[in-house]
Formats: C-alpha cells, structure tokens, sequence
C-alpha cells in the first residue's frame, strides 16, 4: 500500500523544481547569495525589502520557476549573504545589483522589487541606464507620484534594548500579511532581520534622494510595468498607468498585507506569470 501511495506521488516530485543555493563574490569582496530554480533565457530577478531574506519569496520561486529562470536575491547584510560592515551606500547597492546579473547572465531580465526592493531596482536602472531590461514588476511601495501615503509603521529605531528591537521585529514581521505566514517562513525572516544591525537598517531607510527621482526614474523607462500594490498607493497606481497607458499594468490587493505575494500567492504568480509572457513576447518583436 505504501508504495501504491509514492508510485501516485512520483509525477509530482519528479516535476518539481529543484531550488539552489547559489553564492559569489562581489568585486570588493563581499560574498552574496541567491537562489535559483528553472531554466532557460527568460529571467525574474526577485529583490526583497528591507532587511528580507530572498527566501521572502519561496512561493515565487517554487511557482514560477515551473515556466521560467527565477532568481531570488540577497542583498548584502541579508539573509544568506555575508554581514558587510561597512556602509551599505545606494552607489554600492546597485553595483551588487549590476554584479549579480552579470553572474547569472541574466539577458534581458524582468526585475522585480518588493518595498525598499523598488526603490533599490528603481535606483540601479537610474546609475546603470545602458541596462538591458525586459520590464518591471514593483511590489507595494511608493513610486514618487501624488500625494505621499500615511506612514504605516514605527521607525526602525523604536526602543534601544535588544528587547525592545526583538519585540518591534515581531510585530513587523507578523504585520506583513493579513493571513497568518507558516512558522518557517517567520523563523526565516526574523534570522535575517536579526541579525542586521540596528545602524545598518536605519542606513538603508535613508534614501538620500526627493521622492521625484522614483517618478522621474520609473518614467524614463520605455519597458512594461506591473505595480502591484494595496489600495494606500492606489493614487499613486492611477497616475502612472495614466502616464504609461500603453505600458503600464496596475493591480490591486485589497484583501492583503504589504507582503501580498505571501497573503495570496497563486493571484500574484499567475498575474505575473502573464505579463512575463507578454512582456518578453514584446521584447522579442521590438529586437
């Protein structure tokens, strides 16, 4: 009986992706890590938010990568990648950013960027504007436009104990999804968040730039753009899909939390899964 029930699995766990580990050296040192699933020229470079691992979108990998090549980034000081002691300047960002596609040989690649991650791709494509990309999918953060949205949530610096930054880190992660996340994946991202020093976050929030540099940036780019977001940046959504009518995607989570790809996985890959299919389609007849 036992094996009649592995001979029924069998299709399954041969067909599923196998997710790798992958790591390599920046070019001042610093070892960084990602992970990879699928094969193939059509790339989704995944860049997670503040403080999050790449392992934020284990769902996205799993999922995705039964159609495409998927990799999911740790930025320096994150996740699987070495803790980097020094400053972690938007310059240095996005030369990690450019490294990495230059390792994976990532041609003509979708970029995707959820929260600090939008701001950190929007910023590459502005120092490294020969970038050969694909299109955009950014993932619930502000893009510059309207009106600046609420704050919606205390400063990294709340307290000064390490119990009162564990106490804050646990009512932040809990506070990314509307539905309960798994225990693992929880476990994951507290890790991470851990064990980033607390003047290491702060840096990072600290964007030395007027908000108009992400619009201005996001506007000079002639790609596709999906904005996926919840409805406190549904102005901010309407304005760009009035300003690229023709290239610009906008959908809407209402029933989810900022990390809406956890909160309802299966709309989010399926509604990026079709704009890969569009956009690379796209790229393909304008080359």
């Amino acid at each position: 009986m036992r094996l009649f029930f592995l001979l029924l699995a069998l299709p399954s766990l041969i067909s599923a992706t196998p997710l790798r580990d992958c790591y390599f050296k920046t070019s001042d040192g610093v070892r960084l890590h990602y992970i990879e699933a699928g094969k193939g020229s059509d790339t989704l470079i995944f860049v997670p938010g503040w403080m999050m691992p790449a392992a934020v979108f284990e769902a996205q990998v799993k999922g995705l990568s039964e159609r495409f090549r998927v990799i999911a980034f740790d930025p320096r000081s994150q996740g699987k990648s070495e803790l980097f002691g020094g400053a972690h300047t938007p310059a240095l960002r996005s030369r990690d950013l450019q490294e990495l596609l230059n390792e994976v040989r990532a041609e003509n690649p979708i970029m995707v960027g959820w929260s600090l991650g939008v701001l950190e791709v929007l910023d590459y494509l502005a120092r490294y504007r020969g970038s050969n990309i694909a299109g955009l999918v950014l993932i619930d953060n502000s893009i510059g436009m309207g009106k600046p949205p609420a704050s919606s949530g205390k400063s990294s610096q709340s307290g000064t104990t390490a119990k009162d930054r564990a106490a804050y880190l646990k009512d932040f992660i809990l506070g990314l999804t509307k539905k309960p996340m798994s225990h693992g994946m929880y476990e994951t991202i507290l890790a991470s968040a851990s064990r980033m020093p607390r003047s290491i976050a702060q840096e990072l929030v600290n964007k030395p730039y007027p908000r108009e540099y992400w619009r201005d940036t996001l506007l000079a780019q002639k790609v596709p753009v999906l904005y996926a977001i919840r409805p406190r940046f549904e102005e901010q959504g309407r304005i760009l899909a009035s300003h690229k009518s023709m290239l610009a995607s906008v959908e809407i989570f209402p029933k989810a939390g900022h990390a809406l790809f956890i909160d309802e996985s299966e709309k989010f890959n399926r509604l990026v899964s079709e704009f890969a299919e569009k956009t690379w389609a796209r790229s393909r007849n304008v080359r």
